[in-house]
């Protein structure tokens, strides 16, 4: 299966906080998925490290199929909330 988004025991910590504690997650391309959950979840924090805003504590992501650590991660950040037809 082809994935937009795959997490793999992602963690961030701020100081003693854990907003995010080992999430693993898989989300197939084409799919629509909604974040919910109290505030303090996690939510933005996940955004946030996916958008490359903050760096992760530990754990890895990918998104289309490329690691975060990798270079082309950045052309993949570019096409993020754009519609398929308008990323060939």
């Amino acid at each position: 299966m082809d994935y937009a988004l795959q997490t793999d025991r992602l963690c961030k910590t701020y100081r003693r906080y854990h907003a995010l504690n080992g999430l693993t997650m898989n989300v197939p391309r084409g799919s629509i998925y909604g974040f919910v959950g109290r505030n303090g979840a996690g939510k933005t924090t996940l955004i946030r490290l996916i958008c490359g805003l903050q760096k992760p504590t530990s754990g890895t992501f990918t998104l289309s199929g490329v690691h975060s650590t990798q270079k082309d991660i950045l052309n993949i950040r570019r096409r993020m909330g754009r519609p398929r037809s308008t990323l060939a």
